[in-house]
């Protein structure tokens, strides 16, 4: 601002601080306000903008020689809708085709066994030692009732499930348009408002840097670490579901995704029901095939990328991530993998500035400066003279 008029405001600022303040709390809270019904879908765009930031480098630099900027962040904008956000819809369709033939199968299927006793039912080879020991176990009434009530629990459920998908279509709709426009803007002008709140942070210019380095080494982390290494174990123990003759690979590839990302679960979760299933189906080989595939290879990516990714790149608290990444999933939902940790980790940043600031003053002083030694004289004394 250069401009006499500008020069005026600051002045009047500079000398009425209080009322600036409360004016500026003010506005700051509406402007939430306004922001907060759209805060997730922003979010969101931040992320991905985030992520796919070097392609958009790429594409402005390599293919258009450093011009035509807004078309390089709408061909990044595209491919982030094409490559990222379409996928997700269609591993939505999948889900919602997968429970619809479960559904299906469940119809035709049990009016065949309504009226047979669950022993009957059960009448695996496999479960021989277990009806031959205890007789009247699955003779008493609750396996009944819980037979005869199920049909109402899974019929309730896909009611729910279909009324919930078709209410939210609109609003899906809705944050697919904002996080478009969002991941629009802040792709070409993310470097602008990454500037401006660096020049706002109440920090020293060191500890701006800092703070910014350990969002970003945060960031990556918790995308190299956890979705790519879930997104690797998805793979491997759909292809070893599919091998083994289990149905609905992609389904239950999708539910090991999610599980692999959540610290000290992971897809054991899936492939030791899996494995059971195939043990009382009578399918003992493949069903320790699928063991050995799942403990030996899809657990053992786990255990050797993600502590590379994290722990190593972030040096941050195994404590830390785990809170982070429960605590924001239940706050935010998927989003919450990014936000979780982050926030963590800015706020144990915060408190260790204070810290340092209040407890020890000494840790943030400049250090002194070491007396510099004169060549003797020639008389040949050794004295050391400070400077001036």
């Amino acid at each position: 601002m250069s401009g006499p008029e500008e020069k005026g405001i600051i002045r009047s600022l500079r000398n009425s601080t209080v009322p600036f303040v409360a004016l500026l709390c003010f506005f700051v809270i509406l402007g939430g306000r306004v922001i907060w019904p759209l805060s997730h879908a922003l979010a969101w765009a931040a992320v991905l903008s985030f992520f796919t930031y070097p392609l958009y480098r790429f594409i402005k630099v390599r293919v258009f020689r450093n011009r035509y900027s807004y078309l390089a962040a709408a061909v990044n904008t595209f491919l982030i809708i094409i490559l990222l956000v379409f996928p997700m819809f269609g591993l939505g369709a999948t889900i919602i085709r997968e429970l619809g033939r479960f559904y299906q199968f469940f119809v035709e299927w049990f009016p065949t066994v309504r009226d047979k006793p669950l022993s009957a039912i059960l009448s695996l080879p496999q479960l021989d030692w277990v009806l031959s020991h205890y007789p009247d176990f699955f003779e008493l009434p609750m396996w009944s009732d819980l037979v005869s009530s199920l049909p109402g629990l899974i019929t309730s459920f896909m009611t729910k499930l279909s009324r919930e998908l078709l209410g939210n279509a609109f609003q899906l709709g809705f944050h697919l348009l904002v996080m478009t426009v969002g991941a629009f803007f802040l792709t070409h002008d993310g470097e602008k408002f990454l500037r401006f709140v660096h020049e706002i942070l109440p920090l020293s210019s060191a500890e701006k840097d800092v703070f910014f380095l350990r969002s970003r080494q945060m960031l990556y982390a918790i995308f190299y670490g956890i979705i790519m290494t879930a997104g690797i174990q998805a793979t491997l123990g759909g292809l070893g579901w599919w091998f083994v003759g289990l149905p609905n690979p992609v389904l239950f590839g999708l539910v090991m995704f999610f599980l692999a990302m959540l610290p000290f679960v992971g897809t054991p979760m899936v492939i030791v029901p899996g494995a059971i299933y195939l043990f009382v189906s009578g399918d003992t080989k493949h069903a320790l095939m699928l063991l050995a595939w799942g403990f030996l290879v899809v657990s053992s990516i786990d255990n050797l990328l993600r502590p590379l990714f994290i722990y190593e790149g972030t040096k941050a608290h195994v404590l830390m991530i785990f809170t982070g990444i429960l605590g924001g999933i239940s706050t935010w939902g998927f989003l919450g993998l990014f936000m979780g940790p982050l926030v963590l980790s800015v706020a144990y940043f915060m408190l260790r500035l204070y810290h340092l600031a209040t407890f020890t003053p000494d840790a943030l002083a400049p250090p002194e400066e070491t007396p510099c030694e004169k060549p003797a004289d020639d008389s040949g004394g050794k004295r050391a003279v400070r400077p001036g």
